[in-house]
């Protein structure tokens, strides 16, 4: 539940959510897909996934859990699950729009080696770290936003070498966001 003081959304702890997203494999690194540079190859991920605010901290940050399952599809053909704890930053400064802005870490299995994480000197793993990147938009001036629009990057990572030496693989998305509020009087 988001909770609403002097104007601003404050995360409720024990807030649930579901959310679906789907997105494009990203020949690019984060670094350069985050500053607007892309080069689009021909798989993709659809993931469903659900979370949980376990706690808010002040009126802008919140600490969540999350755990989702994609499938990809194209160059290459397998399942993964992944979890994450995601810090998120609410409300980003935007007076438009309800925007919120999440960074998460968290471990990520594949059930086969993906194909487009493999390369000749870095072999591919299954179990690599799940990092999701994201930026997310409400419906102005909403007291309760229930809805979200998602934009993120769907990132697995050897973790420059901690996890794994993999190179990872980073997908484009786009989803929404479903918020359950339990008690949307609490304030």
């Amino acid at each position: 539940m988001l909770v609403f003081r002097a104007g601003a959304a404050q995360p409720a702890d024990g807030e649930w959510s579901v959310f679906g997203y789907a997105g494009q494999w990203s020949a690019n690194n984060i670094g350069s897909i985050l500053r607007g540079r892309t080069e689009f190859r021909d798989t993709y991920v659809g993931v469903a996934g659900a979370s949980r605010t376990l706690y808010g901290f002040r009126e802008s940050l919140s600490l969540e859990l999350e755990a989702n399952a994609g499938v990809h599809t194209g160059l290459q053909h397998h399942s993964e699950v992944n979890t994450a704890l995601l810090l998120r930053w609410r409300p980003f400064p935007n007076r438009y729009l309800n925007t919120s802005v999440a960074f998460g870490l968290g471990p990520s299995y594949a059930f086969r080696t993906p194909e487009v994480e493999q390369h000749p000197r870095r072999p591919a793993a299954r179990l690599l770290v799940f990092m999701p990147v994201e930026i997310t938009f409400a419906q102005p001036g909403a007291r309760n936003p229930r809805w979200e629009v998602l934009f993120r990057v769907h990132h697995r990572s050897g973790a420059f070498g901690l996890v794994s030496d993999a190179r990872g693989s980073n997908f484009v998305s786009a989803g929404v966001r479903f918020r359950f509020s339990d008690n949307a009087d609490r304030r």
